[in-house]
């Protein structure tokens, strides 16, 4: 009898635990706001409308409330920042294989190590660089030369790798607009982390003729992950504008 309602506690007492809210740093919720959608009734990408009265995601829901108050919206997490990382330091990375055409020859892992080589140098020439012709100027020489895996390899927003995705007019306004510090700030923020691989960073960049902000997309009581929480807080103490959005049902 005693083990019957120990399972029934077990029962009650989990799922309350999966749906509680997740207890945040102060500096993550005082930059927390939420917008509401109408709920669909089903799962996954469907949750809510939008205002146009179609099924849409959370995402989706969050890109049309920007873009109706005017802001440009890009997509920039994982995948966008690593491709930035890897043309930023593409010289000092892979020193061999600038200008050299190896079609079927990959490079997973850079030629030289990142404690090798002179970062200030580097960082002293983008906090000046016009970051829109430097970034181009490396997507030429990276497309004259061999295959790197994260550049060529990883899908993001539809498009078959972050060089096609770089291209796009919207990646080309963000690139007029975001500000050197701000640029050299994420940029030095993977080069501390050890893996040198940017997870966490914010699902959205938002932009208008007055700020950008860094925006990550949540449910209601949808949990961060540790490394999110991270970069919340990485970006708030630089004085880099960030939100988190939650979406929740009207």
């Amino acid at each position: 009898m005693k083990k019957f309602f120990f399972l029934i506690l077990i029962a009650i007492y989990v799922p309350s635990l999966a749906h509680a809210k997740q207890l945040l740093p102060d500096i993550i919720e005082n930059n927390t706001i939420t917008i509401t959608a109408q709920k669909t009734g089903e799962l996954g990408k469907n949750y809510f409308y939008c205002s146009n009265g179609n099924k849409c995601s959370t995402e989706q829901v969050v890109r049309e409330y920007y873009k109706n108050n005017g802001y440009n919206i890009m997509r920039a997490e994982y995948s966008f920042w690593k491709g930035i990382f890897v043309l930023t330091f593409l010289d000092e990375l892979y020193p061999h294989t600038i200008n050299t055409k190896t079609d079927n020859k990959f490079f997973d892992i850079p030629v030289v190590n990142v404690s090798d080589f002179d970062i200030q140098t580097k960082y002293k020439y983008i906090r000046k660089a016009n970051l829109q012709e430097f970034v181009n100027g490396q997507i030429k020489k990276h497309e004259n030369s061999s295959y790197i895996r994260w550049l060529d390899e990883w899908e993001i927003e539809g498009y078959k790798n972050p060089i096609e995705y770089f291209k796009l007019p919207i990646v080309q306004n963000f690139l007029t607009k975001i500000d050197n510090k701000t640029f050299c700030t994420v940029i030095s923020h993977i080069l501390e982390l050890e893996d040198k691989n940017p997870i966490g960073t914010p699902d959205y960049i938002v932009w208008n003729n007055k700020e950008m902000i860094f925006v990550e997309v949540k449910r209601k009581n949808e949990k961060l992950s540790p490394e999110q929480i991270e970069w919340g807080e990485y970006l708030t103490k630089n004085k880099i504008p960030y939100k988190i959005i939650r979406v929740i049902e009207k």
